[in-house]
């Protein structure tokens, strides 16, 4: 909300919101949000109140979950698998794709009654846009495999996506602790055999970034918090 103040965005006048997952670095904000705006129709997976926990020093089980109250909300629409908003915008959870996943997740759980399980993240949604002939791509944390996520969208779309923009997870910031060098350089071995150009930002991390840079140069930018891009 204050980023958004200082970029004068009105916030009420906001009328689509897409949740990406059900961790709270996400949808944290949704409170604050209906408490300012009073149209927004909030699209969100309908696993995505469930209770997501961290394992924070190896021991401690931490909730990074959603305001779970927020789920009986009138403005708010649980989506499965595919959901079309309209012409131009397209929400999809399902991944058929598993290879490249990032090690990452393993720290990242789901609680099932009493027991803490391993999240499968069936609750993370992507989001494409098509507007004047281009293709966008929003993966917010891409916990599912950012090439997973890309050939999901291209198998939809039956074309090639232009702009692919959000996190890869291939940092831990609970850990301080990447991926390996070896899953980010296959990673971006496969993006560079796309036309996309990649927008990337938050769960990737610095040092990921500048490896994936060195192998896709131009084709990858830094996005950052209050940022501004024309594309």
């Amino acid at each position: 909300m204050k980023n958004a103040i200082k970029l004068n965005i009105d916030i009420s006048e906001v009328d689509i919101v897409v949740i990406s997952h059900g961790h709270k670095d996400h949808g944290g904000g949704l409170k604050e949000f209906l408490k300012v705006n009073d149209k927004a129709k909030i699209y969100i997976h309908k696993n995505a109140f469930d209770k997501y926990y961290s394992n924070v020093l190896g021991v401690f089980k931490y909730y990074i979950g959603l305001d779970r109250t927020l789920r009986e909300s009138d403005r708010i629409i649980l989506v499965d698998d595919f959901y079309k908003i309209d012409d131009e915008l397209i929400i999809f959870s399902k991944i058929s794709s598993n290879k490249m996943i990032p090690t990452s997740n393993k720290n990242l759980y789901v609680k099932e009654g009493n027991l803490f399980v391993n999240d499968k993240f069936n609750h993370e949604q992507n989001l494409i846009i098509t507007s004047d002939n281009k293709s966008y791509l929003f993966a917010g944390c891409a916990h599912r495999g950012i090439v997973n996520i890309l050939e999901e969208a291209e198998d939809i779309t039956k074309k090639s996506i232009d702009f692919v923009i959000g996190g890869f997870h291939l940092f831990n910031p609970i850990f301080s602790k990447y991926v390996n060098v070896e899953l980010i350089n296959d990673i971006g071995k496969y993006l560079g055999s796309k036309k996309s150009i990649y927008y990337t930002c938050h769960c990737t991390g610095e040092k990921a970034y500048e490896q994936l840079k060195g192998i896709l140069h131009d084709q990858i930018n830094y996005l950052c918090s209050g940022q501004v891009i024309s594309i």
